[in-house]
């Protein structure tokens, strides 16, 4: 498997002579005179730290390892949880602190008072920050990472942990190595009081791996953030895999990483949201494109602020001295975006000034791209971008160039109706840019065609152009007997064993895109994303012959509801808005198999219902 080739390790934590030793608890109505039993817990993170010894020379390598175990409640504060450096260390002794929630666990200020610093920071290697709920902050939600120290944290797991409402980051992990991130969400990351700002543009990321290596990421949701939604920034070795990704102002962003595996993830952008959430400048009024699927460039950034110098496809840095490869093996496969704006973008950085960069090694392979959002009047976009304007001349300098990129067996398609601006490929080059633009197109399929389109990729004119939100069905895009237009047999990819689903490609041929081919149209649930509307409604009669109406089962009473029925297409025939009626009135003589959405509040409801008339 691609993502297996990097070989990233897996935390080391809480086990052999990394137990845990020490335990404090904390309670929000604790006294920090008692001495942090269960049953005498004490209030204040900071007196729980100090409880906790430092390591002994000598054992574990001077090493303690300490828990703060936080009983229920909601824990107001202005300053944050912060484990100080000089709370790490002292001397030549270390105390690493894990946290735990018990229950329902909140860290943050309220929705009318936020805290004013980042909520947790913590030192410590060998360390979990599980089941808590952290909200309400102008700062930073978890910061991790040793400023001023060139010791990098090691060994850390964040698991079961949401970050929402905060100024800035969800998440920034900086200078870490062999990280795990699962079952975390981060939402509404660099939004709150910036949303009637004029400037400046806020770009923090939800979650953000700066300066890391061998980090997972895998089963979180990250949406709704002003800037980048996952971000890994100057890393080396990460993956990303089951995440639902969404309507961020950029949704993943590939800035001078290498070694990256990002695949099986559902990245989208909802519809009728853009003039709220697709902005990173928060009053900025002109029209605007849905956030992009993936951005893909060397912006140059030292850890230290230093001003970068690209060498030999390496960003080098002094003092202290620091190298970063630039982009370089990055594998995405088997992923699904929907309603974005590029679905790849390249982009040569910040390279004007400073130097030469190069993006390497990338292959692109076996996603499913459907639609396009974007507001009228806008500039024209592509679902793959090159923008390489920049040259110096008299330098030979500022400018980037890409070798070896392959983008093969994907789907792209979009509604060329709506949006006649939107091209298939699109390349921006300075004239005489002098380094190679070496990408290349094969076996993909295309809603419409472009001028040097590969003579393996075809085009296939009657691909749907969007369909209802994938977030719980996959129904309207599974290449089956039923959707014959995503039915692409290709070679199948040496590094391609399985698809979104996990269901095994078959060998040698496979479908192009996301999804393999399958008879059953009906077997496509997401499993990662559990919908408990979906299992309460049932729509009758079903097959509905020579009827008029549809009728709702497992609706409260008195429930307001929008509906919408598609073809197959995903063409919608039929909408409308409830207002306590559990009946749905068809006033069309439909025929044949279409697909019913019901949408209430934030869940939805997908199925197919067969029409039959005398």
């Amino acid at each position: 498997m691609v993502h297996a080739q990097f070989d990233i390790q897996t935390p080391i934590i809480n086990s052999g002579e990394f137990a845990i030793t020490d335990t404090i608890y904390m309670d929000p109505n604790g006294v920090d005179s008692n001495p942090g039993t269960f049953d005498l817990p004490v209030k204040t993170f900071s007196v729980a730290v100090q409880k906790l010894p430092f390591g002994t020379v000598g054992i574990n390598g001077g090493s303690a390892y300490g828990l703060i175990m936080l009983k229920p409640g909601h824990y107001q504060t202005e300053t944050g949880f912060h484990q100080r450096e000089n709370h790490w260390q002292n001397g030549n002794v270390y105390r690493n602190i894990s946290l735990e929630g018990i229950g329902h666990v909140t860290i943050g200020g309220s929705r009318e008072d936020f805290a004013s610093e980042h909520l947790l920071t913590l030192s410590g290697d060998h360390i979990f920050i599980k089941n808590i709920h952290l909200q309400y902050s102008s700062g930073i939600g978890i910061l991790l990472g040793r400023s001023g120290n060139s010791l990098h944290q090691n060994n850390i797991l964040v698991e079961n942990v949401k970050v929402d409402s905060v100024g800035s980051f969800s998440m920034l992990i900086r200078d870490a190595d062999t990280v795990l991130v699962r079952n975390c969400s981060s939402l509404y990351a660099a939004r709150p009081g910036y949303d009637t700002a004029v400037s400046p543009c806020q770009w923090p990321s939800g979650i953000k791996f700066f300066n890391c290596l061998d980090v997972t990421i895998h089963n979180c949701e990250i949406g709704y953030t002003r800037g980048e939604g996952l971000n890994f920034h100057n890393s080396q070795r990460g993956e990303a895999y089951n995440n639902l990704i969404h309507d961020n102002g950029l949704n993943v962003y590939n800035d001078n990483s290498s070694k990256l595996s990002i695949h099986h993830n559902l990245i989208y952008n909802t519809p009728d949201i853009g003039t709220t959430y697709w902005r990173n400048c928060p009053a900025d009024t002109h029209p605007t494109w849905s956030g992009a699927g993936f951005l893909i460039a060397n912006e140059g950034a030292c850890g230290a602020g230093n001003l970068p110098v690209f060498e030999n496809c390496v960003t080098k840095c002094i003092l202290p001295d620091e190298a970063y490869p630039n982009v370089d093996s990055m594998f995405v496969y088997n992923n699904i975006l929907q309603n974005i704006s590029e679905a790849f973008g390249f982009w040569q950085g910040v390279t004007d000034i400073i130097g030469v960069n190069c993006i390497r090694n990338v292959f692109i392979f076996n996603n499913t791209i459907i639609g396009v959002l974007g507001m009228e009047g806008t500039s024209s976009k592509a679902l793959v971008e090159l923008f390489f304007p920049n040259y110096n001349i008299l330098f030979n300098n500022g400018y980037s160039y890409m070798e070896n990129v392959h983008i093969s067996q994907n789907i792209f398609t979009y509604d060329t109706l709506e949006y006649p601006q939107v091209q298939p490929y699109r390349a921006i080059i300075n004239a005489f840019h002098p380094g190679p633009v070496d990408i290349n197109f094969h076996e993909n399929m295309w809603v419409k065609s472009y001028n040097g389109m590969s003579n393996t990729d075809i085009v296939r004119h009657t691909l749907p152009g969007k369909t209802y939100l994938l977030k719980d069905s996959l129904n309207s895009i599974l290449p089956c007997n039923d959707n014959p237009e995503w039915i692409f047999p290709a070679q199948k990819n040496e590094w391609l064993s399985d698809d979104f689903r996990n269901q095994i490609r078959n060998s040698p041929l496979t479908n192009a895109g996301a999804l393999e081919f399958d008879i059953d149209c009906l077997t496509t649930s997401i499993a990662f994303h559990e919908n408990t509307l979906s299992a309460q409604i049932k729509v009758y009669p079903n097959p509905c012959v020579n009827c008029t109406a549809l009728k709702l089962h497992g609706l409260e009473n008195n429930l307001n509801y929008n509906y919408k029925i598609y073809t197959l297409q995903g063409v919608e025939v039929l909408s409308g808005f409830s207002q306590s009626d559990n009946s749905i009135n068809i006033p069309i003589n439909f025929t044949g198999l279409y697909i019913i959405e019901i949408l209430i509040e934030e869940q939805g409801f997908y199925g197919k219902i067969l029409f039959v008339n005398d």
